[in-house]
């Protein structure tokens, strides 16, 4: 059985690289999602050409391994051989969806859990999965062990499809997400403790409480420019996700606005990562709040005020440029967990 390496004609001056072969006498077709240049300018293109039509000779061989070593009863040699790692860095390259962050982050972990350049399909057992979930959760906090090892279980469930992996090891290996009460979350009465109190840093103290008042990551902060404001309108678009966030300034945040000045120049003018954490420290201990605040902690305190001052959650998604409610809904969480929290705060009557 033999399998034909084609490629399409694009109409964006491109080609894709596909698969076409039989089984069982049915045809069928393969998108590799590996595009050459019809026409190459440079020496760059060219070079990439060259790449991508190895990289698509390769996938075909070792299709046609496959599809061969299956008729005739043996397991493919492609499975005892292959390097998992590689084929998880394939699948991270070829990864079509928004978030290929996520699926690349969990990538890298993985390696360094394995500690190694090589390891065979057959070692990658439940136990294997357990303990890399384990390590993702003592490395990383939040919502990110989830995330990662959600895209972990992804490629494993398309290594399957692919036969690289007769079962998938990780199929019984639970992946919750935890709805715990997170003590980083400020009330409106602790935004209000820091904002009358004097900060070491006055930049520092503004970017927070603006922050505190439209959710903006640290990251947007500190690249934002008077050009991301007209009049009352913010519009930014979010370094992290690419996802454009437009909202109209509360009061608050219209207040801890400087004056206006070149469209180009930075709003805040904040010191390095360092400066920013002393400075935070030190002003929440002046103001008699007792945690660790950080700019996440303002991005998150936003989300939370909002669900509890009975803002729809659809509002509160696009005001956080979430790329779905599943993000959001984790705030609703916290909320009835808080209030939960409060009732239960109330002291037992003896009767």
């Amino acid at each position: 059985m033999s399998v034909t390496l084609r490629k399409k004609s694009l109409a964006s001056g491109k080609y894709s690289y596909y698969l076409d072969y039989y089984i069982n006498g049915e045809r069928k077709y393969e998108f590799l999602k590996l595009k050459t240049h019809k026409r190459p300018k440079d020496e760059t293109e060219k070079q990439h050409n060259k790449d991508t039509t190895m990289l698509a000779e390769s996938i075909r061989s070792k299709r046609e391994l496959q599809i061969n070593s299956s008729e005739h009863g043996f397991e493919a040699v492609l499975q005892k051989s292959i390097n998992f790692l590689s084929y998880y860095e394939q699948f991270v390259a070829n990864y079509p969806k928004k978030d290929k962050r996520l699926a690349s982050a969990s990538l890298q972990y993985f390696k360094t859990f394995i500690g190694k350049d090589y390891i065979k399909p057959a070692d990658v057992t439940e136990q294997l999965c357990i303990d890399f979930k384990e390590y993702l959760c003592q490395k990383l906090n939040g919502e990110t062990p989830v995330n990662y090892f959600s895209k972990f279980k992804k490629m494993l469930r398309q290594a399957v499809r692919e036969k690289v992996l007769t079962t998938n090891p990780a199929a019984d290996v639970l992946n919750r997400r935890g709805i715990s009460v997170k003590k980083d979350i400020l009330s409106v009465e602790e935004i209000q403790k820091l904002a009358t109190v004097t900060c070491g840093n006055a930049e520092v103290k503004r970017a927070f409480l603006f922050a505190c008042n439209t959710g903006l990551r640290y990251c947007d902060i500190k690249e934002l420019s008077w050009a991301n404001i007209n009049e009352s309108i913010l519009k930014v678009t979010q370094a992290k996700t690419g996802k454009p966030v437009i909202m109209l300034l509360n009061k608050s945040a219209k207040r801890l606005l400087a004056q206006p000045a070149d469209i180009e120049e930075k709003i805040f003018t904040l010191p390095s990562h360092t400066g920013i954490s002393k400075s935070l420290k030190s002003w929440a201990k002046r103001a008699g709040v007792q945690k660790h605040i950080t700019f996440h902690v303002a991005r998150h305190s936003f989300a939370t005020n909002l669900i509890i001052y009975k803002n729809d959650v659809n509002t509160v998604s696009s005001l956080m440029g979430h790329s779905s409610l599943v993000e959001t809904q984790k705030y609703v969480r916290v909320v009835k967990a808080l209030t939960e929290q409060a009732v239960n705060s109330l002291p037992e009557l003896t009767f």
